[in-house]
């Protein structure tokens, strides 16, 4: 078994890919591949496969030919990864900005303003998160992932003694 990637629709730089023993010129004439498809063919990536390889198989939108005419390998297009990445921290940072307000009400009502004041100093730093990302130097989506500063902490367990 091994895993085939190939540009589909074909003249396009879109990634698909699937699994087979049979050989590329097989599935070529099975239709499976179109015949004027490029192609990679990697070992078989499953469950016991390193992360990144299962990142590959995980997110084929994401990915492109190292080169597009000889490809010898699927990459990923980092400028993808990047909207990717930035769309799943706003989500949560979204998600957080509606908790620490919360917070900061309930913590109105009982006349904590210290509390108040530290669910605001919170929410400053999760509004300058996107000016402090640099993806610069990731090359696939774990490396790009791993970039990302790790201020979205569990709130709810941080202001949790303060408001009980």
């Amino acid at each position: 078994m091994k895993t085939i990637f190939f540009n589909f629709p074909v003249n396009t730089p879109k990634i698909a890919f699937t699994h087979s023993d049979k050989t590329v010129k097989q599935l070529k004439g099975l239709g499976v591949i179109d015949k004027d498809a490029a192609y990679v063919e990697y070992p078989l990536i499953d469950e016991n496969s390193s992360r990144e390889e299962l990142s590959l198989i995980g997110m084929p939108d994401y990915l492109q030919f190292d080169n597009e005419n000889n490809p010898t390998a699927v990459v990923f297009d980092m400028e993808l990864i990047e909207v990717y990445i930035l769309d799943l921290v706003r989500s949560q940072r979204s998600i957080a900005f509606d908790y620490l307000d919360n917070i900061q009400m309930r913590a109105m009502v009982r006349g904590r303003q210290s509390v108040v004041d530290a669910a605001e100093a919170d929410k400053e730093i999760l509004r300058n998160m996107p000016d402090e990302i640099d993806l610069s130097s990731a090359t696939d989506y774990w490396t790009a992932y791993e970039s990302v500063p790790n201020y979205l902490i569990d709130f709810q367990e941080k202001y949790k003694a303060d408001l009980a």
